[in-house]
């Protein structure tokens, strides 16, 4: 083999052309082995030292780089086809398979893009002026769907697939999936329901089931709910959350009210009993003292049938801690009455008896 010189090169085989080079084609292979060395041994490196990572990651440099590799390998074989009639079949077929894996790269590049850069951007330009919403999982969802969506049918056409039987086909297999799969469809849309209506985000504490539990992510089909009581992790479809009444405990903020009521004895002084309770309530860290709407206080609240009813109310700013902070309350009242001689009161009925008959 040997090689012509410009204004093409070739390589021949028994003094007769076999495959031909163009000079844009030469070009392409030059460029190609060019950005290969900067990428391995420049890019690559650097980008894991400052990303403090010890290891080669799935990056967005990585996924450039091949999607150049890629357009460049689509380009040079392009030149081959048009150069060299006996390889145009071969070279077609190659054309097709780099051009659709390049199309998975930009796929993949474009998730990568929108889900780290833009839905921030987007959700926080949605969100000024604003408090205690979630459009970033909303978009992220909406956006991703777009992308792949996108590079399905871009990846289809780089085999010339026919959309207008794909489409006939998809419109059935649609149905066929629909019909089956009407729990699952219920699920998601009541998961973009529930992202929409902002009843609750990731992080947010309710009371559901009979038992305390937090946020831990609201998914396409279902939502993870963290029991703080039982300490399991709750799965539970969308379909069933959106169809529940649920109490939000952190709304419409992060303070929470909590009601400690006692019931002392007759014999007991009022105006004591309502001063032993805001102690008990002023020496508790965990209980709001600045803010003077959020003041603790005590109501004298009922006469019982046993008792003389008061209620402590005090407000707390860390609703995670709401059973602990409770008890807290609970064994400190008690404390605090029995050190002051107060008797707490417990229920208790006096029988009179009239007209006894006395014994002969």
């Amino acid at each position: 083999m040997d090689f012509v010189p410009s204004p093409y090169y070739s390589i021949t085989v028994e003094g007769e052309d076999f495959i031909i080079f163009t000079e844009l084609s030469i070009w392409t292979l030059i460029l190609m082995a060019f950005v290969t060395f900067l990428t391995v041994f420049f890019i690559i490196p650097l980008t894991l030292y400052f990303r403090g990572l010890s290891e080669w990651e799935w990056d967005p440099t990585v996924v450039v780089f091949w999607m150049i590799m890629t357009r460049g390998s689509s380009l040079f074989f392009s030149e081959i086809a048009d150069t060299n009639t006996n390889l145009e079949a071969y070279t077609l077929i190659l054309i097709d398979i780099v051009d659709s894996i390049f199309v998975l790269f930009m796929t993949v590049f474009l998730l990568r893009a929108y889900s780290n850069y833009f839905v921030p951007v987007i959700s926080d330009w949605l969100t000024v002026g604003k408090t205690d919403t979630q459009y970033g999982p909303l978009l992220e969802i909406i956006g991703s769907l777009l992308i792949i969506i996108f590079g399905v049918t871009n990846f289809l056409s780089t085999y010339h697939v026919d959309f207008g039987v794909l489409l006939a086909g998809v419109g059935v297999v649609g149905l066929v999936i629909a019909l089956a799969a009407q729990d699952t469809l219920s699920n998601f849309f009541s998961g973009i329901l529930l992202l929409l209506d902002q009843g609750f985000k990731t992080g947010d504490m309710i009371y559901f089931n009979d038992t305390y539990c937090l946020i831990r992510d609201i998914g396409l089909r279902s939502t993870k709910i963290y029991d703080i009581v039982n300490h399991v992790m709750i799965i539970t479809p969308n379909n069933s959350l959106a169809n529940q009444n649920i109490l939000n405990l952190t709304r419409p903020d992060r303070y929470y009210r909590i009601r400690i009521e006692v019931g002392v004895s007759y014999d007991s002084d009022p105006d004591q009993v309502e001063k032993l309770l805001l102690e008990v309530a002023e020496q508790n860290s965990d209980v709001e003292q600045d803010d003077p709407t959020r003041m603790p206080l005590v109501r004298f609240q009922d006469f019982g049938d046993s008792s003389l009813t008061f209620v402590l109310v005090a407000w707390i700013n860390n609703v995670i801690k709401i059973r602990q902070i409770n008890s807290d309350l609970h064994h400190q009242v008690f404390d605090k009455l029995k050190d002051a001689g107060v008797t707490i009161a417990f229920p208790q009925r006096d029988v009179h008896i009239h007209g006894v008959p006395e014994p002969a």
